[in-house]
């Protein structure tokens, strides 16, 4: 078993195709092709391949960094599958580009998405007109709204269980008490903008958290609920490959209880296995 990375450079795109192409082991049937983020995506993909549960199954692996979209490398069919995103980004992504014929396979864990400061240290310390970053795709920037009505600082006018998450805006917003502003950022850089001078707190996906040394249950000053969340990670393939031995192998093991395990003892509550550990 193996386990190889390839880190693409963040200015090239073209680059990141050939790179992806050529990561892979000329065309064996053994070997699966995926892209993932690195934490802790690729972390959960190399703990299975330690343990032998993909039997004779190789993982080629792209860790990607940068502006590099898996979802389009996996449209391409320069990698066989990716593990980095929930459901409504997944749909989301497939209406605005027209596509339907990625499909997920596995329903592997959560990140829970959590409110961070590094100049308050609870919500009642929010000033009139602060700015909050927040997620700049549509449907973690909606994500990030509801969490900021659950903690009680905005109002929306659709109910998060009924609300679809692709059309969401500030426009759905119905009361702002404070005047929150609310500036749109790539996930990769939220962090960077708790040290902003402008920014008073940032809205942050977990893996991204995890990179930058945050943790939810530490440093959040809110975080999502787990319960009924729909926003789990997800292993994706195109359709036709859908049954592929080495899919079916790589899913059971990302679903598997003794993976389940792994992550609630690896992550502490940061990431949170959606599949029952033993």
């Amino acid at each position: 078993m193996f386990l190889r990375r390839t880190v693409v450079a963040t200015t090239a795109f073209t680059l990141a195709l050939g790179l992806a192409a050529c990561s892979s082991s000329g065309g064996d049937e053994n070997t699966l092709r995926i892209s993932a983020s690195s934490t802790p995506h690729v972390e959960i993909l190399d703990h299975i391949v330690s343990t032998g549960a993909l039997g004779d199954y190789q993982l080629d692996v792209l860790d990607i960094t940068g502006e590099v979209d898996p979802n389009e490398l996996l449209e391409a069919g320069d990698v066989d599958a990716n593990f980095f995103q929930h459901e409504p980004y997944l749909i989301d992504w497939q209406k605005q580009n027209g596509v339907d014929d990625l499909v997920a396979v596995a329903d592997v864990h959560l990140e829970p998405l959590s409110l961070y400061s590094n100049k308050i240290g609870s919500l009642d310390e929010l000033k009139d007109g602060d700015t909050i970053a927040v997620p700049r795709d549509t449907t973690n920037y909606a994500r990030a709204l509801y969490l900021l009505e659950s903690a009680g600082l905005i109002e929306m006018d659709v109910p998060f269980d009924q609300a679809d998450l692709s059309v969401v805006t500030e426009a759905n917003i119905t009361a702002n008490p404070k005047n929150l502003k609310f500036l749109a950022i790539e996930r990769p850089q939220l962090a960077r903008q708790l040290d902003d001078a402008q920014v008073t707190a940032a809205v942050i996906n977990s893996n991204y958290a995890l990179e930058a040394g945050l943790t939810p249950a530490e440093d959040g000053i809110v975080t999502e609920q787990v319960d009924g969340n729909p926003f789990s990670n997800l292993l994706v393939v195109r359709a036709e490959n859908e049954n592929d031995p080495a899919v079916v192998a790589l899913a059971d093991a990302l679903e598997s209880p003794e993976t389940a395990a792994w992550i609630e003892e690896t992550y502490s509550g940061s990431v949170v296995p959606v599949q029952p550990a033993n």
